[in-house]
Formats: C-alpha cells, sequence, structure tokens
C-alpha cells in the first residue's frame, strides 16, 4: 500500500490531510502485519518442533548438524537396525577413505591416542596425542588433570596433530578420535556425534579371518554391543554410551 501511495496508484489521494491519513494508516497496517507474520512463523516453528519432538529425538552430532526424522542428510548419525548402524555402502565408503587417507599416517606415527574435542558451552576444546615421540595433552582446567602424565604440546607434537587432523579431513568421515588397543584388538575411529544413547566407531582389526562373521551381539550391563564386519580387517561397532 505504502509504494502503491508513494508511486501515486489510483484510488488513492496524493495530497493534503487525507494523504498524510491514508499513508499513517498504511504504516500502521503495515507493521501490524509484519507482526503477524513474525508470530505465525514462530508458531510453524513451535509446530514443526512438537511434530519432530513426538517423531522421535532430535540429536546434534557435534552441534552442526540435526538429525531430522524423514529428512536425508549424509551427516546424519546411523539409523539402520536396533542399535544402529550404517547403511552398508555408506561404511564401504567410510572404511575406503579410512584406509587410504588416515590408517598410513597413524601406523606411521606409532600413534596409539588422538583426542580432537571441539570448544562447546564456554568450555574450551582438548587435544591429546601419543605417538612414538610421547604423550602430549593441552594442559587447561578442563582438559588435564593435575596428576594426568602427558606434557604440553611441543612443537613437534604441534605438527604431529596438525597432520593427524588433516588426514581426517581428507577422509571426509567426521573423526574425533582414533586409539589403538584401548577399545579392543586394533585400532579404533570414533566418531563425533553428540548422540546420548550411542557410542560408534570403526575399527581396523588386523588378520581377521576370512570367515568371520557378518555380525556379533554382545549384552552388557548397559545394553547390546553391535559389531559389523564390513569388509577385509574393518568393522562398525555400535555400544549403549556409558
Amino acid at each position: 500500500m505504502i509504494a502503491r501511495l508513494r508511486a501515486g496508484a489510483p484510488g488513492y489521494p496524493d495530497a493534503g490531510p487525507d494523504a498524510e491519513r491514508t499513508l499513517a494508516a498504511a504504516r500502521r497496517a503495515l507493521r501490524r502485519g509484519r507482526g503477524r507474520r513474525a508470530l505465525g512463523s514462530v508458531a510453524a516453528i513451535a509446530a514443526v518442533l512438537v511434530g519432530l519432538t513426538t517423531a522421535g529425538p532430535i540429536e546434534l552430532p557435534g552441534f552442526d548438524t540435526s538429525v531430522i526424522p524423514g529428512w536425508p542428510d549424509t551427516n546424519s548419525l546411523p539409523n539402520q537396525g536396533d542399535p544402529p548402524v550404517y547403511p552398508r555402502q555408506r561404511m564401504l565408503h567410510d572404511v575406503a577413505d579410512l584406509e587410504l587417507q588416515v590408517l598410513p599416517v597413524a601406523e606411521s606415527m606409532a600413534l596409539t591416542m588422538y583426542i580432537d574435542e571441539r570448544p562447546a558451552w564456554g568450555r574450551p576444546g582438548c587435544r591429546v596425542l601419543t605417538w612414538s615421540h610421547g604423550g602430549f595433552r593441552d594442559r587447561v582446567s578442563s582438559c588435564a588433570n593435575p596428576d594426568d602424565p602427558e606434557l604440553p604440546f611441543d612443537t613437534d607434537s604441534e605438527a604431529a596433530f596438525t597432520r593427524v587432523s588433516g588426514a581426517v579431513a581428507r577422509s571426509g568421515v567426521d573423526v574425533y578420535r582414533i586409539e589403538k588397543g584401548g577399545w579392543g584388538p586394533g585400532t579404533s575411529f570414533h566418531l563425533r556425534d553428540g548422540s546420548w544413547r550411542w557410542n560408534w566407531y570403526y575399527s581396523y582389526i588386523p588378520d581377521t579371518p576370512a570367515n568371520a562373521p557378518e555380525e556379533e551381539r554382545t549384552q552388557t550391563s548397559i545394553g547390546v554391543r553391535r559389531q559389523v564386519h564390513i569388509s577385509g580387517n574393518w568393522w562398525f561397532t555400535v555400544e549403549p554410551d556409558d
């Protein structure tokens, strides 16, 4: 309406008190319209969130993406089966990238521990690296206890940490933790997820027999651990988050 008044549209006064009153009324109507649209948008968002909550929990992996039921998302959490794992094609793709990009770096550095926790909720990040040169850790209160044995990062360990982080980034698999021998045999590559129910990780277990079962389930004190044999020496594990 305001644009039409300014453009001298037919049927609208172009001068005098009537023009001023009409313009003022138009501005008030515009403000009311914006307010109604804003309230309508809030109501629509609230309705969507209520619907999604009814459909199931929304988890925030690393605060980067939301897993919204029924929406395709290449970065979503595993959702196939119970306990949930990724589709087989996704797992094959991930382990091919890990074997090409990350595993050779980890082995060449004699890596036994790598942790890259991002800052969250005002808390600084936490980095840990244990490799052929020793153990290193960010010495901030949220990351280290006074009796933790790791040293502060030095120049060599900073460069080594950057090397591992670069390999993870090139793989495209959102790994935040790598451990050798800490979560069973072999080397485990833990996914950044933010789930309060599950932990997921790929494992490279040398000398996996050719006749290994397609899947193993183990009952633990807090739920079922599901291990899926992907290919060769690679496995995918989901277990309850304690």
